[in-house]
């Protein structure tokens, strides 16, 4: 008995395609099906672009976080690891990311690059600034959303 609805519904299903072709043509049909598959496709690659830039700040902002904690332990030498590995994420984020995310992005690896600097000549207090980063990627992220 299950089979047979499943049967009918099938049946249904093409008669209702064939009225719909036949009343709208295939050519326009295929037409819609065309553009539909192409808005799939654009939705898909923006979605990718995204994924990449979300994960390149997420990145960046865990290797800031460890930086900072670094930097509180006094462990200059794996504090500037860190703010590489975090300019590096920005890097890879920053290609993935739109003209207007990739100038923002490009603003904070100068800080980024910044604080390495000041890092590298052992200047203390430097977890305020890696702060500040840290809450502009927040800021980045939330737009994102």
């Amino acid at each position: 008995m299950l089979k047979f609805l499943g049967f009918l519904v099938v049946m249904g299903l093409i008669f209702g395609l064939g009225v719909y072709v036949g009343q709208q043509g295939p050519d326009k049909v295929l037409h819609k099906a065309k553009q539909f598959g192409a808005d799939v496709a654009a939705k898909t690659g923006s979605v990718e672009r995204n994924l990449a830039v979300r994960t390149g700040l997420v990145n960046a902002k865990e290797r800031l976080v460890q930086a900072k904690s670094d930097l509180l332990d006094k462990n200059y030498g794996r504090a500037v690891a860190g703010l590489d590995e975090a300019a590096q994420a920005l890097t890879a984020a920053k290609a993935s990311a739109g003209e207007e995310l990739s100038g923002k992005i490009e603003k904070v690896l100068g800080k980024a690059a910044s604080v390495k600097a000041e890092a590298l000549a052992l200047k203390p207090a430097l977890h305020e600034k890696v702060d500040e980063l840290v809450k502009e990627l927040d800021q980045l992220l939330a737009r994102q959303e």
